[in-house]
């Protein structure tokens, strides 16, 4: 399915909203760039199956979506970030002037050419068809070129196949979008941005809910389109609001994070649903 509709289903928790996960606003001024053999490298991950080794503290990543971007973004990371691709939403304002010091490769997804043209040192993405095939290209072949590659555990955790933004076993939480901050982090060496940014996130979730008593209130995630539906299930980013408030989704006994044509299944919301994007 096209890359907008799950960027945009993201975008409820990283670029807008009640759970905006990275506009916590005035994240630590930049440092400056670690030397190459700084102390703690080389450094391996384990993410989506792949083993990710960085020999020393990136200076030239490319984010491919724009979930990734502003992470790195809100680490203070502009200074060491050679491009962006694939934009769907506006940028929190705390956010815009660090973004435009970094030259943006392409609205959508750039050519993997493009990306090459950058010489980067390290590449991050909020899914897995970016760096998968029918992407900008696979994390195999940015491998054969000695550049290692990041994917969202978050999005790595679903089964992507099928028409909809895929379908989850396991509820999506606040852990998980924490554990790609330390990630992104540990990557980059600037461990205690992460944990800033990880208390001032939720900071923003105790204060956005505080007071918030939505128990006796159902929600319908309106996602896309009107004569086809796209509505989210129970267990993706709209899953992680309506825990918080309290609420109830109309569709939560269904796994998938945005899926089509549910109206059309005989399950009509009722009539005290309240609409939401």
């Amino acid at each position: 399915m096209p890359p907008a509709r799950p960027a945009r289903i993201t975008a409820l928790l990283l670029a807008g909203g009640l759970l905006l996960a990275t506009g916590c606003g005035g994240g630590p001024s930049p440092a400056a760039s670690p030397s190459k053999g700084a102390a703690g490298y080389p450094r391996t991950l384990d993410n989506c199956g792949q083993k990710v080794r960085v020999t020393a503290p990136p200076k030239r990543a490319v984010s491919l979506n724009q979930g990734s971007t502003e992470i790195l973004l809100s680490l203070g990371l502009a200074d060491r970030m050679a491009g962006t691709a694939t934009w769907t939403d506006p940028l929190p304002k705390s956010l815009r002037k660090a973004a435009a010091t970094v030259p943006r490769l392409a609205d959508n997804a750039p050519s993997f050419e493009k990306v090459l043209d950058q010489e980067p040192d390290f590449v991050s993405a909020s899914f897995e068809s970016t760096l998968g095939k029918g992407g900008v290209a696979t994390r195999g072949q940015f491998d054969k070129l000695g550049v290692p590659t990041y994917v969202s555990p978050a999005d790595c955790t679903k089964d992507n196949g099928g028409d909809g933004d895929g379908a989850r076993t396991d509820r999506l939480t606040m852990d998980d979008i924490h554990g790609e901050v330390r990630d992104l982090a540990t990557v980059f060496g600037v461990a205690e941005r992460g944990e800033k940014l990880i208390d001032a996130l939720k900071t923003r979730v105790r204060t956005a809910t505080r007071g918030v008593h939505a128990s006796g209130a159902t929600l319908l995630y309106w996602f896309a389109n009107s004569e086809s539906p796209y509505l989210a299930g129970c267990c993706g980013a709209p899953g992680i609001i309506t825990e918080a408030v309290g609420a109830k989704n109309v569709f939560d006994d269904t796994h998938e994070g945005v899926a089509p044509d549910q109206l059309g299944d005989g399950r009509r919301p009722r009539p005290r649903c309240a609409g939401a994007r």
